[in-house]
């Protein structure tokens, strides 16, 4: 019985941490005093050996076992020893590498928040950015204790929106801002996408990615008009935004072949400027119905719109007049804007 005293007494060993096999562990360190040299082997069952054998882990790519290592460093010399920050990111990146995005951001996270000022804060907001790719290309991630795997695109947004205020000083917000507004475009909101590539170019002018976004800006724009039958304002955002684009980049616009598309939104405001006027002449307004019809002859004249506006006009017995007030009381939505084109 005493003798089982005893030994229960006894300090608990540390168990060594198993290195990974010696081909795969030898490491060349640079001197610019005397050039390449071996590393010395670590010394499993001290603090930094047991680190540096996880990162052996690591560079083998072997992350099962490299979290193993870290796990064990983690619990054996805590937060206190100087190298933790360096234990919490290799710890998040081998999670990353193996594809669990949920403790990986988790633990990127611990580092940001507790190490603000660590090394390896950058290559941990890197990482934070590259999950939040995985989320919103679809991947998935563990949920009710790894139990089962769902999708969190909700997930990824918010880590970009993490990144961007947060951080904003940094190049990943700028990265941030755009894949935010690829996102919404790639899945169809293009409301959205429209006001993300707005907000980017608002606020990163000098971007090499500005043509990018004010591009972008402008195609959500005009994929936000559903047809002649609605509002044409994304029609009207769009010609700015093309028109714009044309300006500032004449050689990248005609390769989107933007003077063309500028035609076409023309072509479509000529649409719905006569649909109008069908529908005032169909129910009985006929001073509406020249208004816009004349309205598409002298804003749109080359186009197809334009052709039947003046055949409408011709007979209904006016001509090439200038657009007359229509009747009092009688409607005037959806006139198109002044400007004496697109």
């Amino acid at each position: 019985m005493a003798l089982w005293v005893t030994c229960a007494a006894l300090p608990e060993a540390r168990a060594e941490t198993p290195a990974p096999p010696k081909k795969h562990a030898e490491r060349m360190t640079y001197d610019p005093q005397i050039g390449w040299t071996r590393t010395p082997e670590p010394i499993a069952g001290t603090e930094d050996g047991d680190l540096d054998i996880a990162r052996q882990w690591m560079a083998r790519e072997d992350y099962k076992a490299a979290l193993k290592a870290l796990k064990r460093w983690i619990k054996d010399y805590g937060p206190e020893g100087p190298r933790y920050p360096e234990a919490l990111f290799l710890k998040a990146t081998a999670h990353l590498e193996r594809g669990d995005y949920r403790a990986a951001h988790d633990a990127y996270q611990a580092l940001l928040n507790d190490f603000p000022g660590s090394e390896y804060a950058e290559q941990a907001l890197s990482g934070e950015f590259h999950i939040a790719e995985q989320y919103l290309a679809g991947k998935r991630r563990k949920a009710w204790w790894g139990l089962i795997r769902v999708r969190d695109y909700d997930g990824g947004i918010e880590i970009l929106d993490d990144l961007i205020t947060n951080y904003p000083d940094t190049p990943l917000a700028e990265w941030a801002q755009m894949a935010k507004a690829d996102y919404y475009f790639s899945r169809g909101e293009v409301e959205l996408a429209e006001d993300e590539y707005a907000i980017f170019a608002r606020e990163y002018p000098q971007s090499r990615w500005q043509p990018r976004a004010l591009l972008g800006s402008a195609r959500a724009a005009l994929a936000s008009f559903p047809g002649i039958k609605f509002d044409d304002a994304g029609l009207i955002e769009a010609r700015e935004r093309y028109t714009e684009f044309l300006r500032l980049y004449p050689a990248a616009a005609e390769q989107e072949g933007v003077p063309v598309i500028l035609d076409q939104i023309a072509a479509s405001r000529a649409n719905k400027t006569v649909d109008i006027a069908r529908f005032y002449e169909k129910t009985g307004h006929p001073a509406a119905a020249r208004f816009y019809y004349r309205a598409t002859v002298n804003r749109w004249p080359d186009t197809p719109a334009a052709v039947q506006a003046r055949g409408r006009l011709a007979i209904l017995g006016e001509w090439s007049e200038p657009p007359e007030e229509p009747e009092p009381g009688e409607p005037m939505d959806a006139l198109p804007a002044e400007g004496g084109g697109p």
